[in-house]
Parts: structure tokens; sequence; C-alpha cells
């Protein structure tokens, strides 16, 4: 167990007005863009993806956030927030919904819980400026291979051969920023490897390391370029 969730569990989880949300499905909506922030998520299982849509109706996936994960974190904000992307269910997941309130109450009241709650968004902070550094300076195939180990890493290795990813080749897309077509092409290119295996809402790859070792050969576009 993290020190996010221990501490949590310890201090806030088990509060009355903080609410668990058990098995929810494939495409349970937690939160929409825009939406005012009213309560802040705990991930206990499962995966949860949150998109980001611009003006245009083009999308990204910033992060799928996995067990001992916070998502909602704008809620944390002094003032009236808002969420600044979609929330869904990737995988049956269960949730603990923690009400703005009573957030602001008890960390400010606690400072371990402070503490833990801080060090989890300059990781959050971390993982971002490390997603704009694939999307500046790698290609759409080790954005690829990234992406498949460190998800491998959350669900886990299957009870047949290998890690299933609950993920379609769209999700896959819109989460490596790039268009559909591209990233159907480099995973084909990847199959004839032995990379992964595809079928029609599963990727199957024998093992995050794999995929690791072979994303350490590719060379940056910026060296690329030089």
């Amino acid at each position: 167990m993290s020190t996010l969730a221990h501490v949590l569990k310890t201090h806030l989880l088990t509060l009355s007005d903080v609410s668990r949300l058990s098995s929810l499905r494939r495409f349970t909506s937690i939160f929409t863009q825009g939406q005012a922030a009213d309560a802040l998520y705990f991930i206990e299982d499962g995966l949860v993806k949150l998109t980001r849509t611009n003006e245009s109706g083009e999308r990204i996936i910033l992060s799928i956030s996995g067990p001992g994960d916070l998502i909602g974190e704008e809620v944390m904000s002094a003032e009236s927030s808002f969420y600044q992307a979609d929330s869904e269910v990737l995988t049956s997941a269960t949730l603990y919904r923690i009400p703005r309130e009573t957030l602001q109450r008890v960390v400010a009241q606690n400072g371990e819980l402070a503490a833990a709650v801080i060090d989890f968004l300059l990781g959050r902070r971390r993982m971002l400026a490390q997603k704009v550094e694939l999307l500046c300076l790698h290609d759409v195939e080790y954005r690829i291979l990234f992406y498949l180990a460190d998800l491998a890493t959350l669900v886990g290795p299957s009870d047949d051969d290998g890690y299933q990813l609950p993920i379609t080749q769209a999700e896959l897309a819109d989460l490596i920023g790039a268009t559909r077509e591209t990233t159907s092409t480099t995973l084909n290119q990847l199959e004839r490897k032995g990379l992964v295996k595809l079928s029609r809402r599963l990727l199957t790859i024998p093992s995050p390391e794999l995929l690791r070792g072979a994303g350490s050969n590719r060379t940056p576009l910026k060296a690329e370029s030089a």
C-alpha cells in the first residue's frame, strides 16, 4: 500500500460523508470537462482515463490512472474551479468520492495528509512534464512502446501468457497524441516483430521489459534531426 493510500484510509476514507462507489463499469462517467469541481476521487481498484477535448473537438488522453491514484485534484483550489478533463472508467473500478468541503477541512487539520497530497500532486506534475517530452522529442513507435509498457505495469499479467491491456487502438491514439491511421500502422509493424498481439478490443504484450528494451533502441527525434 502506498503512503498516500495509507494516509487516506487512516484519516479520510472512513468519514461518514465520503462515499464508496463500487463495481463501476467501463464507460461510466465520473466527471466531465467544465463541470464544477465538487469532489476528489481516490481509485481503490480499476483504471480510469482522463481525456481533454479542445474547441475543435480534437482530444487527447492526459493519463490513465490506477489503484492508489487521485483524480479531480482541481477541487483543491481555494476558489471555485472546474474539472479540466472528462473522467471515464476504463475497466471495472471502485472509487471513493471525497466532497470538497470534507477534503478542505481535513487537510487543513492534518499535516500528514496535506504532505501526502502535495507529494502526489508533485508526482502528477512530473508525469505531465514527461508526457510533453514524449510528444515533442520521441516518435510514435517510442510513445506506443512506452505507454503500453506503463499500462501493462498497472494491469499486471493475465491468467494467459502475457499482459492483456484493456485499450482500443483509437484510445491508444488519443493517449500518444497521434492519428488513428499512424497508430494502427505502427501497431501492425510491432505485431510483425512479435512485440504486441492485436485483437478487436484488447492489446496483448509479452512483457513490459521487452517493450522497454525495444524503446531503449529508439533515437530521440532531436538527435535524428541534428
